[in-house]
C-alpha cells in the first residue's frame, strides 16, 4: 500500500506542475504559493488536531526542525517553483524536477554515508545527462548559451527538496506524519506571507486559476505531503525519493493532455535518458549478480 500511495503522490505532484503553470500566469510566486498553503491549512490543522489534541504543544528544538522543513520544502521550493513555471513550459520544468531523487541520493551518501552501489552511479549520470540535454535544448555544446533564467529557478527546486526530504528524518522521530506535514506547511506559509507585501494581488482571478489552487492545496499538499511523510517513516528517505522520478513522466503526459503543450524533440530524448537512468538506479544488486552468473 505504501508503494501504491507513493505512485499516487507522484501523479499528484506531476499535476502540480500543470496547476502551478496555470496559476503562475496570474499570481506572483509569493501570493500564489501562500494561497495554496492557506487553503491546505484549512484541512490540515483540523486533521492534525483530530489525531493529536496537543498539536500546538511543541518543543523549541522540534519547532526549529519543522521550521527548516517549512523554509526548504514550502517557502523556498515553492517560490522557485512558481517563478520557474512563469518562464518555462510545464513539460520542460518537469525534467528539471527529475533531479530531486538524484540530489537526495547524493546528499544521503555525503551526510549518512549511504553507499551508491550497483548501477546507481551510471543511472545517476544518465539521468543528469537527460536533464542537461533538456536545459541545452538539444545543443549540449551550447549549454550555457541556451541556459535561461527559468532553468535556474527550476534547478533550485531539487536543491531545496533534497534538504527538505532528509530533514524529515529527524522530525519523524518525534511527531506523526500528519503533524509534521501540518507544521511544515504552517511555518512555510507564514514565511511566504511575509513576502507577499512585495507583490501585487491580481485584480481579476479566472475560475480555472482558483481550481488550480484548490488542486494544489488538496492533492499536492494535504494528501501528497501526508503520504510522503508516512512513506519516509516506513521505508526511508532514499527509497521514497526514488518515486519522485515518476513526477516528470506524469507531468510530461499531463502537459500534453491538459495544457496541449507542444513537447520539443529534445524534451522527449531527455525524458528517455532520465527514465533509462531510473531503471538503472532501481535494478537490485541481486539481479546484477544473476546476470553476471548466467
Amino acid at each position: 500500500m505504501t508503494y501504491f500511495k507513493l505512485t499516487l503522490v507522484a501523479l499528484f505532484w506531476g499535476g502540480t506542475l500543470i496547476a502551478t503553470r496555470v496559476a503562475a500566469q496570474v499570481f506572483e510566486p509569493f501570493w500564489g504559493a501562500s494561497l495554496r498553503y492557506i487553503l491546505a491549512l484549512l484541512f490540515l490543522i483540523p486533521l492534525a488536531l483530530h489525531f493529536n489534541k496537543n498539536f500546538f504543544k511543541i518543543g523549541l528544538k522540534t519547532f526549529i526542525q519543522v521550521s527548516l522543513l517549512g523554509f526548504t520544502g514550502i517557502a523556498a521550493y515553492n517560490y522557485f517553483f512558481f517563478k520557474g513555471l512563469q518562464l518555462v513550459p510545464a513539460s520542460h520544468g518537469a525534467l528539471l524536477i527529475a533531479l530531486n531523487p538524484v540530489l537526495v541520493m547524493l546528499l544521503s551518501a555525503w551526510l549518512y554515508h549511504e553507499k551508491i552501489g550497483g548501477l546507481k552511479a551510471p543511472g545517476i549520470i544518465l539521468s543528469l545527462c537527460g536533464v542537461v540535454f533538456v536545459i541545452s535544448r538539444g545543443h549540449i555544446t551550447g549549454l550555457f548559451s541556451q541556459f535561461e533564467k527559468g532553468d535556474l529557478y527550476m534547478l533550485f527546486c531539487p536543491i531545496a527538496w533534497a534538504i527538505y526530504t532528509l530533514a524529515i528524518r529527524n522530525v519523524m522521530k518525534k511527531v506523526s506524519a500528519v503533524s509534521a506535514a501540518t507544521w511544515a506547511t504552517l511555518t512555510g506559509c507564514v514565511m511566504l506571507l511575509i513576502f507577499t507585501t512585495t507583490e501585487t494581488f491580481p485584480k481579476v482571478v479566472p475560475g480555472k486559476v482558483w481550481i488550480a489552487l484548490v488542486y494544489l492545496a488538496l492533492f499536492g499538499t494535504v494528501l501528497g505531503f501526508i503520504w510522503y511523510f508516512d512513506a519516509i517513516q516506513k521505508i526511508g528517505a532514499t527509497k521514497a525519493a526514488v518515486f519522485n522520478y515518476l513526477i516528470p513522466v506524469f507531468a510530461l503526459l499531463l502537459s500534453v493532455v491538459i495544457l496541449k503543450e507542444d513537447v520539443h524533440w529534445y524534451t522527449w530524448i531527455g525524458a528517455l535518458l532520465v527514465v533509462a537512468g531510473i531503471v538503472l538506479i532501481n535494478i537490485h544488486p541481486r539481479h546484477i549478480a544473476k546476470l553476471s552468473n548466467s
